[in-house]
């Protein structure tokens, strides 16, 4: 998967696409970009089976969707959190390193993060790290 389209499953799902439609407008102003660009990808991760998308009303996430708008989600708070307690960065600067390093973290470096950090709960922000799947 691209790192433009984990962009956008993240943005559905922080603009609640796990529960409510999502409008192409809002994708846009979440990105910061054209509404005519959102229609384009929105139509790629429809026929991959990402998004469920409904004319006039919006597009929400499947269930396939979720799944990894979550996997990048956590990438990026465990990365928020390294570079915070292990590098030292001001909290003003670690999202924007973060969205970079999200996307080129493979499986296995993120397990390895994970456990480096001792499996943290929540990022700097104060946002929940972890998903109830992953709880044990």
């Amino acid at each position: 998967m691209t790192g433009n389209k984990e962009d956008y499953l993240k943005i559905i799902y922080e603009l609640g696409g796990e529960s409510k439609k999502v409008s192409n407008k809002e994708i846009a102003e979440g990105l910061g970009i054209s509404p005519p660009s959102v229609s384009e990808m929105v139509k790629k991760l429809l026929k991959e089976g990402y998004v469920e998308y409904t004319s006039y009303q919006g597009v929400s996430l499947t269930e396939a969707g979720l799944k990894e708008a979550m996997k990048i989600r956590k990438r990026h708070l465990l990365w928020e959190v390294f570079l915070a307690e292990k590098l030292g960065y001001d909290i003003e600067d670690i999202h924007e390193e973060a969205e970079k390093l999200e996307h080129i973290t493979s499986p296995k470096l993120e397990e390895h993060l994970d456990r480096f950090l001792n499996y943290p709960e929540f990022c700097p922000h104060g946002s929940r790290i972890r998903f109830k799947e992953e709880e044990n």
